[in-house]
């Protein structure tokens, strides 16, 4: 391969290779350039990430890129937080302003008193320069999506396996495929090396593919099962399908006894689930349960993967928990076709957090401390100032106001602040309350490096920007090293390039010896064989996989229980689940892209089979939803396949804001993760 396709053609266009960054997925794109601007987009088929395949957002790329709302110069409000009236400046007095506001509130509050708050889609390069900018300001308070993205999976495996924290499934080598609160086939699509081609050719090949979720959802339509698992019940199959495979001696014997400790301590633990009761709480028959258990079992090499689905729960955790011990217990973990781990490739830590003074906790720090973020929880601490008073904001690429939970608390908290700023490409729900908006970069026009360990292969890739920032907009680095050097920290933001910046993060790392060029096509480090943790040991205190966990057991959380959560009643007798993923939109992003909104034009709520016949709806009737918080009318439409009194509805629309009726304060006890599903409601007619 030519380095980067950098040739021309008679027709003098460039051809250069770069990467998505619209979602995690990182697929691999060639983009063709003429006199500067890029004309066209197509999937690479030499990435591994994606084989030359793009989503409808990867797609219409280009819409994003160009769109006639990118925003291009900052802007300052002259208005009411939440009615703005906006005046153009330019970066220099932008930058001012950001500098008087943090230079007084860090000397009338304390540093800790601002929060960095950055979307999904920063990564390595973005995140390491904020980071490093909040340890030289003081404050230990950057948050993102951890806490309701990953946290509760990457807990719950940590307890179980110990580090790496992001296993994945050998997809395409199993004979039997668990997908448990997830939908593929709309979500990630070419996430794990296509995983919905994997997925298709185990099937083929005669693996049975079960979903678990309330939904018929797009991956549900083509599995061999579709469990109708009752919202926030997940936990109790889970434990179930454990307590049946102890008794009746269905586990793998010799795994457990070279691989595993604290067997003895489980299996005396575990009771109280047996079909007929876990029948009652998830409202799956027994009889279905036992056959797709037996099915697990009987048919190894295995793989379940977990998502969003369980993890918006009370009882995330304890769910991932319970789903690693299933694996373990049947010898598919560290296996062909099973649970595989993938070392991550350590890249220098360039956030200068040794310049953070000693003692310093992030306002969540003693209410989860477990927790690597907890972005939910934000609009209590605002509100209640503790630990301590929060007075300003800085936004990345993030769209709280649709996002987080319970909007009308988190409105409440941002006008409470004394200065936000919000660094974005569009104008968002969140930029109307505040104080100053800033144009910032796609990523067409910035660098970022790929090492994400969620890959089958130890492969890295960095992206350097293939076109110019359009007008006045700037990365999330470029930003922080301006505002680094007004704020006096010069010498901490001397990179003279972005190249710069790459260097220094790869520099010490296994991987420091190839070169940007060679690191721009994509570096296979080394492919993944499994065994590595069974021959080397597990990362865990023990060196074994536990089944009974010491890092939870302070917590009282050593093994899998379930958590009280909020139940149905007379007021509230349906349970709410948020946020089903559509391909058209990322979140709450994209709804201004024409060709995407035509996919997918209005939000619809759509309504289990048992409520329509108690509330005698039809299809597209308008419904109001009312939960404790909150209430939204919709238009509905009746799924007779999902589980009859759930209501499902999307998130991230400003027309029916999902958040206006979800709870910031229901949350997984040790991660903080909000409780985005399962939520008891009332569904009425209008």
């Amino acid at each position: 391969m030519k380095r980067e396709l950098e040739v021309e053609s008679k027709e003098s266009v460039k051809i250069r290779r770069t990467m998505c960054q619209i979602c995690k997925c990182d697929c691999g794109i060639i983009a063709y350039i003429e006199n500067g601007k890029i004309v066209r987009v197509e999937g690479d088929k030499e990435n591994p990430n994606n084989r030359g395949k793009l989503c409808v957002k990867g797609k219409n790329s280009l819409e994003i890129l160009y769109h006639k709302d990118r925003l291009t110069t900052p802007l300052l409000n002259v208005g009411e937080r939440g009615a703005p009236e906006w005046e153009k400046i330019d970066w220099d007095r932008a930058l001012e302003i950001i500098k008087r506001n943090l230079k007084e509130l860090r000397e009338k509050y304390g540093p800790e008193s601002l929060v960095f708050l950055h979307g999904p889609t920063g990564r390595i390069v973005d995140r390491s320069m904020v980071k490093r900018f909040a340890n030289l300001y003081g404050t230990p308070n950057v948050t993102g999506s951890w806490s309701y993205c990953v946290g509760p999976k990457v807990l719950g495996y940590m307890a179980t396996f110990g580090t790496p924290l992001y296993p994945t499934c050998d997809f395409v080598n199993a004979n039997f495929i668990m997908l448990w609160g997830t939908n593929p086939a709309v979500s990630k699509i070419h996430r794990y090396h296509g995983v919905v081609e994997d997925i298709m050719t185990a099937k083929k090949r005669g693996a049975p593919v079960v979903v678990v979720d309330p939904r018929k959802s797009e991956t549900a339509r083509v599995a061999d099962y579709h469990l109708k698992i009752r919202p926030n019940s997940d936990i109790y199959l889970a434990l179930g399908m454990i307590q049946y495979i102890i008794e009746n001696d269905l586990y793998d014997h010799d795994f457990v006894e070279r691989y595993t400790t604290g067997f003895e301590e489980l299996a005396s633990r575990i009771n109280g689930y047996d079909l007929d009761r876990v029948e009652k709480r998830t409202d799956i028959p027994a009889s279905l349960i036992r056959e797709v258990t037996e099915l697990f079992v009987e048919s190894r090499p295995a793989s379940i993967d977990r998502r969003e689905g369980i993890l918006h729960s009370v009882n995330g955790l304890q769910t991932a928990r319970a789903i690693a011990i299933l694996m373990a217990l049947t010898g598919n973990v560290d296996v062909k076709g099973g649970l595989i781990f993938n070392p991550s490739i350590t890249l220098k830590d360039i956030t200068l957090r040794e310049m953070l003074p000693d003692g310093k906790k992030p306002f969540w720090g003693e209410k989860f401390p477990l927790a690597l973020d907890c972005s939910g929880y934000l609009s209590e601490v605002i509100l209640s100032e503790k630990p301590y008073p929060i007075k300003a904001m800085i936004v990345f690429k993030s769209n709280p106001v649709l996002t987080l939970p319970n909007t009308h608390k988190f409105v409440k908290a941002m006008k409470k602040l004394e200065f936000i700023a919000v660094h974005d490409i569009f104008l968002t729900e969140t930029c109307n309350f505040a104080d100053l908006v800033l144009p910032a970069s796609t990523f067409y026009e910035k660098a970022e490096i790929d090492a994400v360990p969620l890959k089958k292969l130890r492969w890295i890739r960095v992206r350097r920007r293939i076109v110019e920032p359009l007008q006045d907009s700037k990365s999330e680095a470029e930003f922080m090293s301006m505002l680094g050097a007004r704020m006096g920290y010069e010498e901490y933001f001397n990179f003279q390039s972005e190249d710069e910046i790459l260097m220094e993060l790869l520099r010490g790392s296994e991987v420091e010896r190839y070169s940007l060029e060679e690191l721009e096509k994509g570096v296979l480090v080394e492919e993944i064989h499994p065994g590595y943790f069974r021959d080397r040991g597990f990362n865990t205190p023990s060196g074994r996989i536990e089944l009974v966990s010491s890092i939870l057991k302070s917590y009282g959380m050593d093994i899998p229980e379930p958590v009280s959560h909020p139940a149905e009643s007379d007021d509230y007798p349906y349970l709410l689940i948020t946020g089903a993923r559509t391909q058209a939109y990322y979140h709450s992003q994209f709804r201004n892209i024409e060709r995407l909104r035509r996919l997918n034009p209005d939000p619809v709520a759509e309504v289990g089979g048992g409520i329509a016949r108690h509330i005698r709806l039809s299809d597209r009737d308008t419904i109001t939803i009312e939960t404790h918080t909150g209430s939204i009318e919709m238009k509905a439409t009746i799924k007779q396949d999902m589980h009859p009194f759930t209501v499902s509805i999307p998130h991230g629309w400003v027309e029916c804001n999902a958040n206006l009726i979800t709870d910031d304060m229901r949350f997984e006890p040790l991660t903080g993760a909000p409780m985005y599903r399962g939520i008891p409601c009332r569904v009425k007619k209008i």
